[in-house]
């Protein structure tokens, strides 16, 4: 991929610092990668089946839990398994691989649409911001989602031309491809397709108009077999709906009041910080929550910027704003039809197109005379918190995505060090998905008791007890028993939101009443508590069991 020249960024000092950002790009992936952070419970969820499926299955069963991921992402997920092994370096190679990639393709992308400061600013906010670098290790397809955007978007402007066969046959097959391993790409290659036609047909190009449609239809072609022959299988949940619906990540379609007016506001409010990382999170507003707790986070820098890209890149060339727009207003259409949610991660493939907005927006505005004189200022405002963001995630990794951040690897390896001949090891039940991933990854040297859930067939939480004491049984002939549950997840995939009302309304579930039962016929002699997981050791009474 080639990397812009030396006039392109007019001055050395530029150049040397684009370089120096690509290469802590780099070192930020790699530095997470290798220090290997516990797999949260989301990662564990898809985990399951990685590990448990082989290729086949992987592509004609349903996924545990409930997940879904694009077919080819999880074939190549696990033939690099099949390499490396079962083990989490294998897992997360192929984020990390995407991670590094959309690095690489992306300079070609900021090289098209922006300029020298455009290109440094786009490609700095990729390269560090906190949630570029933690999808580029978290197994779970999104890092691959953006770069099938990116890639998407280096396509575009490669082979648009159309003027040989060979530009026609590569794009057409290009795209196609990039559909199996990025549900979401519908969304960019659907805008690109449809926003060139859309300028080609104003415009009144109907040679171009014409033979762009085999790339298209062609795309079109690949999608409705995908859908049809996977996507379709695994349909969305209702419970998956309700979920998102309860939480407003869906846009209001049509908005029918003023608090549906916010989400708007909200909505990109949020994005700003996750994924793009550009709201002031270093700055502490204190415990409690303030009315104006968003403003000192300093989002109006980068609204700005994001406004004046949308306005420059319209001005300069429609075609180019055509296939960045349009791209967006699907998404925001598919969101009001309750299709797509928009929180955190599912921004993440829409970002190159904010990025290049943002650059576009900052270009266009140091033009401005009155603002020549602290475009550095500028630039220094808008990068700080990421900057800062991706210092502390190396100095501080506990607060790198922290309320991402599982000590379940950490706990189950105290277990196994701890662990005795004539001990016991009880998993809570919301703690079986995550155990029962290391379990295939480690060779602990316990067999554990796998936990009931009884909450949906108990009456109210005397019963739920009763229930649980026939659990404790299964460990009445050892001498201690290690306890290990999972307090910060407290339901299981599909469960409706806070149901059992019971369970969800005692403030002691599960972890001080579990502590309490237990406590019933056996002595606690050690605990451990971490942001999600606990751990208990118990000296078992048996005379009371």
């Amino acid at each position: 991929m080639p990397f812009p020249k030396k006039s392109a960024l007019k001055d050395k000092f530029s150049y040397y610092l684009f370089l120096l950002i690509i290469i802590l790009g780099f070192f930020l992936r790699l530095y997470h990668y290798f220090i290997n952070r516990s797999l949260w419970l989301d990662e564990g969820y898809l985990s399951s089946s990685l590990l448990r499926f082989n290729y086949l299955q992987l592509i004609t069963e349903p996924l545990d839990y409930q997940q879904k991921a694009p077919v080819g992402f999880l074939l190549v997920v696990k033939l690099f398994l099949n390499i490396f092994g079962h083990n989490e370096y294998g897992l997360r190679f192929v984020p990390l691989v995407s991670g590094l990639l959309s690095i690489l393709i992306f300079i070609p992308v900021t090289k098209y649409f922006l300029k020298s400061i455009g290109i440094l600013v786009a490609l700095t906010i990729l390269c560090i911001s906190p949630a570029f670098v933690y999808h580029s290790v978290e197994i779970k397809q999104y890092s691959t989602e953006l770069l099938c955007s990116i890639l998407s978007f280096y396509m575009l402007i490669k082979y648009k031309a159309l003027n040989h066969i060979k530009a026609i046959i590569i794009w057409s097959l290009g795209g196609a491809a990039v559909l199996w391993f990025s549900y979401s790409a519908i969304f960019i290659t659907g805008g690109i397709g449809l926003g060139l036609s859309i300028y080609y047909l104003f415009n009144k190009q109907w040679g171009i108009f014409f033979k762009s449609l085999i790339p298209f239809i062609t795309w079109l072609i690949s999608f409705i077999l995908l859908f049809v022959f996977f996507i379709n299988k695994t349909p969305d949940a209702e419970w998956v709906v309700n979920w998102f619906r309860f939480y407003g990540d869906f846009m209001p379609l049509p908005p029918k009041s003023l608090s549906d007016l916010s989400w708007f506001f909200t909505s990109f409010y949020r994005m700003l910080d996750y994924p793009l990382g550009l709201l002031w999170n270093f700055i502490d507003s204190g415990s409690k929550v303030y009315y104006y707790a968003p403003f000192i986070k300093m989002p109006f820098l980068p609204f700005i910027l994001l406004a004046a890209g949308i306005y420059y890149s319209f001005k300069s060339s429609h075609q180019d704003f055509s296939v960045l727009i349009v791209p967006v207003i699907l998404v925001l259409l598919a969101s009001g039809l309750e299709l797509y949610p928009l929180t955190e991660r599912f921004w993440l493939f829409l970002t190159p197109i904010f990025l290049i907005f943002i650059g576009t927006g900052l270009e266009g505005l140091i033009k401005i005379k009155s603002l020549q004189s602290i475009k550095i200022i500028i630039v220094f405002l808008l990068l700080i918190s990421p900057l800062i963001q991706s210092f502390q995630s190396i100095t501080n990794s506990a607060t790198f995505y922290k309320h991402k951040k599982s000590y379940q690897k950490e706990s189950l390896d105290m277990i196994n060090q701890g662990y005795k001949d004539g001990d016991a090891v009880y998993v809570y039940w919301n703690e079986l998905p995550g155990f029962k991933v290391y379990e295939k990854l480690k060779a602990y040297k316990f067999n554990a008791i796998e936990g009931q859930d009884f909450r949906w067939n108990s009456a109210n939480l005397v019963d739920y007890n009763t229930k649980l004491r026939s659990d404790f049984k299964k460990f009445k002939n050892n001498k201690r028993v290690w306890v290990i549950f999972n307090h910060k997840f407290l339901s299981n995939v599909g469960d409706p939101i806070s149901m059992p009302k019971w369970y969800y309304e005692n403030k002691d579930l599960p972890a001080a009443n579990l502590q309490t039962e237990l406590s019933k016929i056996a002595k606690v002699i050690k605990t451990s508590t971490t942001a999600d997981v606990s751990v208990y050791l118990f000296q078992i009474n048996k005379s009371t069991l």
